[in-house]
């Protein structure tokens, strides 16, 4: 069954899986420890570099007795800890950068959906005031056919 749930795992799923072959050689690659659906705790981060899913909101409006076409948004954070002020913005742009890549090459998430596309993205040079954490907030949209 398709439905809201099933597309963050997707994500999730393709991000540990299939991000590493779009970064580049200067970052650590990323497994499954640096991906979560979860919302973002800097004092929680199991690893320097975070990537964290979390739903945003979701559009049912198209829903009707002849469509059951909706929208759904996410918001992935791109986090990283514990370097230097150039080196963590070469890092969260360089992780953003490879989900832009992998989610331009695999708009359907590996069929899950119809359509993705990041809509927004906004840049934190410090997190909770905290100089040592860099992060950015990509917003993510799904079209897809729910399944009930």
């Amino acid at each position: 069954m398709r439905n809201e749930l099933t597309i963050l795992n997707a994500l999730k799923t393709m991000v540990q899986t299939q991000l590493n072959g779009h970064l580049d050689s200067n970052l650590d690659p990323i497994g499954e420890r640096n991906v979560a659906i979860d919302f973002p705790d800097t004092d929680q981060m199991p690893m320097k570099t975070m990537l964290y899913i979390q739903p945003n909101w979701a559009n049912y409006e198209a829903l009707t007795t002849e469509s059951d076409d909706s929208t759904f948004n996410m918001a992935v954070f791109v986090i990283c800890r514990k370097d230097s002020q150039e080196n963590l913005t070469r890092k969260v742009y360089g992780y953003f950068n490879a989900l832009y890549q992998l989610l331009k090459t695999n708009f359907s998430l590996d069929g899950e959906v119809d359509f993705c596309a990041i809509d927004d993205a906004d840049f934190y040079p410090a997190v909770e005031g905290n100089r040592n954490i860099q992060a950015i907030e990509v917003s993510v949209s799904v079209r897809y056919t729910k399944d009930f």
